[in-house]
């Protein structure tokens, strides 16, 4: 039976270098063609050593969402009082028989009643434009649903929640938290699962170029 893989890497460069052999849930997207922030290709690119990651820690958006995740999993601590919260900055969890579909979370959560572990996944988002703003109106965007699904598959958690900050153009904000259980997301996480399957073997291991996908708009 497949099992839950835990490698803890005692530095952010032994990180960086491991996630070179891992598809990352950050990356999940991307594979898919329907992230706004990167192409397949350029995963592609970095897996297979043509190309370094970008380095974002200039980009203003990023830098805001860095210093916020530690206060936002307090601010979710303190409203869900109901779950357990671990935070391993540097582990990367895989599932035995996909070595290769791994997650680092912002989070493990542990529902103190059931015993359940959960995924939490935090997002600080400029909601600025009307396009962003349609995007949060009901539902959350695909992207980071995806996102959510393949850290579902890569720890075999029970439930994940999306928490998220959204700014206005106003400069207020609001928090919302959007709960997906693995049971409803089983057909999404066999999609997902498939697609970066056929990524990781008929693209990277294969060393291939695969055909640029972007996002429809």
């Amino acid at each position: 039976m497949p099992h839950l893989v835990r490698s803890t890497h005692p530095t952010r460069e032994a990180w960086l270098a491991a996630r070179k052999n891992i598809i990352g849930a950050s990356e999940c997207a991307a594979v898919l063609g329907i992230s706004p922030f990167m192409r397949n290709v350029d995963v592609w690119a970095e897996k297979t050593g043509r190309a370094q990651a970008k380095d974002l820690s200039g980009n203003a958006a990023v830098s805001y969402g860095v210093r916020m995740e530690p206060a936002m999993r307090c601010m979710f601590q303190a409203e869900h009082p109901e779950f357990a919260m671990e935070y391993h900055q540097f582990d990367i969890i895989a599932q035995s028989d996909l070595p290769w579909l791994a997650a680092t979370l912002d989070a493990e959560l542990t529902d103190i009643e059931t015993g359940e572990k959960g995924v939490l996944e935090i997002k600080t988002v400029q909601a600025i434009s009307s396009a962003v703003w349609n995007m949060w109106k009901n539902a959350v965007p695909t992207y980071y649903y995806a996102q959510v699904c393949h850290q579902l598959q890569a720890t075999g958690f029970g439930f994940g929640i999306l928490y998220a900050k959204l700014v206005y153009k106003d400069g207020d904000s609001s928090l919302r938290a959007y709960r997906f259980s693995r049971e409803d997301a089983a057909e999404d996480m066999a999609y997902i699962t498939r697609k970066e399957k056929e990524f990781w073997e008929n693209n990277v291991l294969a060393d291939k170029r695969p055909a640029l996908i972007l996002p429809s708009l």
